[in-house]
């Protein structure tokens, strides 16, 4: 069901995986990908080194119909699944594979509200997991994303950047900003440029390193009825504490618990999702 692209350089090196489109509906990873497929087809980008494993959509069906997922998050079961009972789920028994045998892995990602700002995720501190981090285009990177899901037990987390960490591998998730915004498909491309250039599959330019903030990401809320956003919050958004967050509709009122910032808000979401995520600057 997935279509994958390999080029291999003239010489030994690392393996790197780039994903794009595992929710379906996020479009910057998709174009980004595509966008590096023909400049090495055309001979515009060499691959000196290693091995590029390039899926510019994971879940196919749902890019199709410009929606999110088809049964369940993919994002959240990214695992071997014997008797796989959902769309999802035989998705992951063939992303897994390559997973397994990549050395870096890079899954590029969008978000759903227009303005939002570009950040990266990195789940596993390491000193290569840093290295990969550095190159991203982004100024901020959340941190602490599994021991907030292993600390309220709502969720169970299964993601790409999990399993890579699983199997011993670099791996880092890039939100590249509002799905529908060019912009993100260029900080998609520049990642992926930035990235081979630092562990030597290409020498397009000089390894490019930026500046980060650190935000360590405390819990988050799911939305248990129905209930809105008590206004157009958009993420990475500062908030005080006491600061009113949400409000159910029989009355009950979410206040913020410190300062910090508000992450990933879904004003859309449904009951059941996850309405919004709370951080801290390290």
């Amino acid at each position: 069901m997935i279509n994958k692209f390999e080029f291999l350089g003239t010489e030994s090196g690392v393996n790197v995986l780039i994903l794009g489109a595992i929710h379906g509906n996020e479009t910057a990873g998709p174009k980004a990908i595509n966008r590096l497929i023909s400049e090495i087809e055309s001979g515009k980008i060499k691959l000196l080194k290693g091995k590029l494993v390039l899926v510019p959509v994971c879940n196919v069906d749902a890019n199709k119909k410009d929606v999110r997922s088809i049964d369940e998050n993919l994002n959240r079961v990214i695992t071997k699944h014997k008797n796989p009972a959902t769309y999802e789920q035989k998705l992951a028994n063939e992303i897994c594979p390559l997973i397994e045998d990549c050395d870096i892995m890079l899954d590029l990602h969008s978000t759903h509200c227009e303005g939002d700002v570009p950040f990266a995720f990195c789940d596993y501190p390491s000193v290569e997991n840093q290295k990969l981090i550095d190159v991203l285009p982004v100024k901020y990177v959340l941190e602490g994303w599994p021991q907030i899901y292993d600390g309220q037990g709502e969720i169970n987390d299964f993601s790409t950047e999990r399993y890579a960490h699983l199997c011993g591998n670099v791996g880092t998730t890039l939100e590249c900003g509002y799905h529908k915004a060019d912009d993100a498909g260029n900080v998609a491309h520049e990642a992926i440029i930035n990235m081979l250039n630092k562990f030597g599959l290409v020498a397009t330019k000089d390894s490019q390193t930026y500046e980060k903030t650190h935000i360590l990401m405390k819990n988050y809320v799911i939305k248990k009825r129905e209930g809105k956003l008590c206004k157009n919050f958009k993420h990475l958004d500062c908030i005080k504490k006491g600061e009113l967050i949400a409000r159910y509709d029989d009355g009950e009122e979410l206040y913020a618990l410190d300062d910090g910032f508000i992450l990933l808000p879904n004003l859309c979401a449904e009951i059941g999702a996850e309405w919004y995520y709370f951080g801290v600057e390290k």
